[in-house]
């Protein structure tokens, strides 16, 4: 055969062969597609395949090596790429417990990743799930479960988790969560390791911290959480419809919703802000919020079950606490230091702004409150009224009270105290009537002292100082200075004793005194009252008594008073008195006041009588002075008796009786209703005198008695003095007649008498007594009395003024308002007159008998000479004197001796006549 021949059919046997095997190639393509289409035709209407094993020995390697162990009923690949398991348990080797049951878990994978054997998890579906915290774990000993009833679609895409939709229960917690979340570091090639391996150790830590707390979530009702994920954080919405005593806490709340955000990003502690809105908020029934509005700082972290509050801020529409509604409350709270809690707050109570700050040990329940702000009247009241109703009635305010207070309550929330500044406008006190106030005020337990205060009352009156009280036992005490009338603060002193000792003893009607108080006793028991007043002022009246200007230290209680460094002046500080005094009643009892005093000074007589509240008025009426006198009392004047002494002394003219005195002094007693003048010393018309006096008898039937003893008085001015008398006693203007030659020459004369009487005071004429007189060193013939006799004797050839008589003596009683003179006798050198009459000091007439007798007396040879003489002749000369003493009457009687016709017993008194 040709080689042409034989390329040709080796041509054609090749091109033949590669027919063939295109032939076969495209039957065998044919028969793939064919069974491929029929596979697939079979996969898409079949719905339950087996999984290969392959696959699911790989995802079990995969678990093994991460220290799990699954376990499943049944295993079907489904038509789309995901593998379902039912019945599915996920146990860690180290637990014998599962830690998550299943009871649908849907798995979708990579084509291509299950075809090179390196599974990864694109997708994952969770239905009945639930997430536990083994028994050997568990605080309880029992398997714990986490997360129950969760549901939930996962994607896996670009290193990503996006949570399609999860909703499950933790606690009794529903929660629902979609969005997306890091898948975290990548493993080999880049890709994404199996979830699980980076769960399985944060997840158990997380259950162990989580375990105590979900009991303690059984305290929501239907609560509800709403989680958002992002790669960077986490969102968070709690809702519920209320709240009962969460942690033991005694809160519970109403509708509850609670925000916040926590940082995933970043390790460790991160910052956290949680807000929270209730509806209303009770804290242990003693606290309800109102429209409560409240953020929370706090740091946190986002892969352990811990962190840490910083602050609170917290605004409410109102808080009602102890009764009190609080409007508009702005609080904020540091809790960095929890369970040390620092707070402040402002609000609005009753119209008024208050700021608040508290520092608080919630562990021991220990506080230390401050406050400041003005509190109103209202709100006092009902604060105080309940809870102190002694006191309340000492503080009833009119206006709103500026304060600033700091409380103190020891562990247990015992109130121990408060330190406060306080600064009020008007207040009753219990019928005082304060206009402004301010001070500081301290309680400790059950003490309340209120210091370095000042207080108005009425406009006039201020006192600056001190105020304590029990409100315990009610005792009380304050010390005030300032300028105050202490009748001002009468309400505070149970009954009508404080303002009747100060009207009665020390009243002030003009401006209040300067004055220091010491008050103290106790409210419930006004016998206990102890009060010390140191008073400084005028005018005033003080006993009765009308005052410039008084000083005094008084303490008194009810049913006793003691005054002492009493110190009152009048008419320009030109009179005075000084002393003390106490009163002392005992109530109940019939004439139980006791009155102690013991008092100096020169105050005017009429202001006497009425300190002394008439009691020696009828001594005071026989005296008359032209300037007060030095006085002295003190004794004692009680209802059954009056027993005190005195003294007196007058520098200047004064008018005893009617009788003018140049001065004196008086030593006496009062004793009852005697008074008893024991020692009068007394100068008077250039001589001295002595006299006791006492004055008896109940009032109406006073008798005076006294006796008289004056020595060395000139009888010029004895003459001014009795026409002085006449004049006062006459009630008519004495005007002092001229000094005749006489009275001139009378100046060296003496006159000395002594008188004893009784009558009654006032009535010269009611006194019946005896007396004595003596007149020596006077020319009597000067007398005008005398110088009428002078001419009737003339007229006999004797002359009276060359008989040189210059003594009177004589004795002399009177009664029934006439003076009788048994044995007046005038003497000379060289004659006598021997005489006995009366004179009636009603009438003013004279009715004398007289017998002259010169040469009578010793003296020279020449007058016994002419005394044998004359003898006979005056023997039978009888001498009669009449008229009044203003114009009296000498006339001559030959009839006899006076004996015969016994013209002279008209000079003894009517007694002595009869006998």
């Amino acid at each position: 055969m040709p080689s042409h021949q034989k390329k040709s059919w080796v041509n054609s046997g090749a091109r033949f062969c590669v027919s063939c095997v295109i032939t076969l190639a495209c039957w065998a393509v044919w028969l793939v597609l064919g069974l491929t289409l029929a596979g697939l035709t079979y996969i898409a209407l079949s719905r339950d395949l087996p999984v290969p094993a392959f696959l699911l020995r790989r995802i079990e390697s995969e678990l093994a090596a991460s220290g799990f162990e699954l376990q499943f009923g049944r295993a079907r690949l489904d038509p789309t790429g995901k593998v379902l398991l039912e019945d599915v348990r996920l146990r860690s080797r180290q637990f014998d417990d599962p830690l998550l049951e299943c009871r649908l878990l849907y798995l979708r994978h990579d084509f291509w990743s299950m075809l090179s054997a390196q599974p990864s998890a694109m997708e994952i579906q969770v239905e009945g799930a639930t997430l536990q915290l083994p028994a050997m774990l568990s605080a309880s000993g029992t398997t714990e479960p986490i997360v129950s009833n969760l549901a939930a679609h996962l994607h896996y895409e670009h290193r990503l988790w996006q949570v399609g939709q999860l909703a499950c229960e933790i606690g009794g917690v529903r929660v629902t969560a979609q969005g997306t979340f890091s898948a975290g570091a990548t493993g080999r090639r880049g890709e994404r390791p199996f979830i699980l391996s980076d769960l399985s150790g944060s997840y158990l830590t997380t259950a162990r911290q989580l375990v105590p707390f979900l009991h303690q979530l059984e305290a929501f009702s239907d609560p509800s959480l709403q989680v958002h994920l992002r790669p960077e954080r986490v969102d968070l919405l709690l809702t519920a419809a209320g709240v009962y005593e969460p942690w033991g806490w005694p809160v519970v709340t109403g509708p509850l919703v609670v925000g916040t955000t926590l940082r995933t990003d970043q390790p460790g502690l991160q910052p956290l802000r949680v807000q929270v809105t209730a509806r209303n908020v009770n804290y242990d029934n003693q606290l309800v919020a109102e429209r409560l509005r409240a953020n929370l700082r706090a740091r946190v972290s986002a892969t352990e079950f811990s962190g840490r509050a910083l602050e609170v801020d917290l605004a409410a529409s109102s808080i009602t606490v102890a009764g009190e509604n609080l409007l508009g409350p702005l609080v904020h709270a540091d809790l960095s230091a929890w369970p040390a809690v620092r707070a402040g707050a402002r609000l609005l109570l009753d119209g008024e702004f208050l700021s608040l700050q508290a520092d608080a040990q919630l562990a021991e329940r220990s506080a230390r409150l401050s406050a400041e702000g003005r509190v109103g009247p209202d709100l006092i009241s009902r604060i105080l009224t309940p809870r102190t109703p002694r006191a309340a009635t000492y503080f009833v305010f009119g206006e709103p009270v500026w304060f600033q207070a700091t409380a103190t309550f020891t562990p247990g929330w015992k109130f121990a105290g408060v330190t406060s500044r306080v600064a009020a406008g008007r207040v009753d006190s219990h019928g005082v009537k304060v206009t402004a106030a301010r001070g500081r005020i301290d309680i400790k337990g059950t003490d309340f002292l209120a210091y370095d205060a000042y207080a108005e009352i009425g406009g006039t009156n201020f006192a600056r100082g001190s105020y304590w009280m029990d409100f315990a036992s009610t005792d009380y005490r304050m010390l005030l200075e300032g300028q105050l009338k202490p009748v001002e603060i009468s309400g505070w002193f149970k009954g009508d004793w404080w303002p009747a000792f100060w009207e009665r003893y020390f009243a002030f009607p003009a401006s209040p005194p300067a004055a220091s108080v010491d008050v103290q006793g106790r409210w419930r028991d006004g016998s206990l009252s102890n009060n010390f007043v140191v008073a400084r002022g005028g005018p005033a009246t003080v006993w009765g008594g009308d005052f410039e200007h008084v000083g005094a230290k008084i303490f008194i209680r009810p049913g006793f008073v003691h005054a002492w460094d009493i110190d009152a002046t009048r008419a320009a500080s030109r009179q005075r008195v000084t002393g003390s005094f106490k009163r002392t009643v005992t109530p109940g009892v019939r004439d139980g006041s006791r009155f102690e005093f013991d008092f100096t000074g020169n105050p005017e007589l009429r202001l006497v009588g009425r300190m002394l509240e008439g009691r020696v008025d009828d001594i005071l009426a026989m005296v008359a002075v032209t300037s007060p006198p030095d006085l002295h009392a003190a004794g004692v004047i009680d209802g059954r008796e009056t027993l005190y002494r005195f003294t007196g002394r007058a520098t200047t003219p004064l008018h005893f009786l009617n009788f003018p005195i140049d001065q004196g002094g008086v030593t006496g007693m009062v004793q009852g209703t005697d008074v008893k003048l024991e020692q009068i010393d007394f100068q008077a018309a250039g001589g001295t005198g002595r006299m006791r006096a006492t004055v008896a008898g109940s009032p109406g039937e006073r008798r005076l008695g006294f006796d008289l003893f004056a020595n060395g008085m000139k009888l010029n001015r004895v003459l001014h003095a009795y026409e002085e008398y006449d004049a006062l006693n006459a009630r008519r203007p004495y005007i002092a007649s001229p000094d005749t030659k006489f009275v001139r020459k009378a100046g060296n004369s003496q006159l000395d008498f002594s008188l004893s009487a009784q009558g009654t005071p006032g009535e010269f004429a009611s006194f019946a007594g005896s007396g004595n007189a003596a007149l020596t060193g006077a020319e009597l013939g000067e007398i005008n009395l005398f110088g009428l006799l002078s001419q009737v004797l003339s007229g006999l050839t004797l002359s009276f003024s060359s008989l040189k008589l210059d003594a009177v003596r004589t004795s002399f009683q009177l009664k029934d308002g006439t003076a009788y003179f048994p044995d007046l006798k005038v003497t000379g050198p060289s004659a006598v007159i021997d005489g006995r009459g009366k004179y009636s000091y009603a009438s003013n007439a004279l009715d004398f008998n007289a017998k002259f007798k010169p040469y009578d007396q010793p003296g020279s040879l020449l007058a016994a000479a002419v005394g044998l003489v004359m003898n006979p002749l005056t023997s039978i000369l009888e001498l009669r004197l009449t008229g009044p003493l203003g114009d009296p009457k000498w006339s001559v009687d030959f009839t006899g001796p006076m004996t015969s016709t016994r013209p002279g017993d008209q000079g003894k008194p009517p007694e002595t006549e009869k006998k």
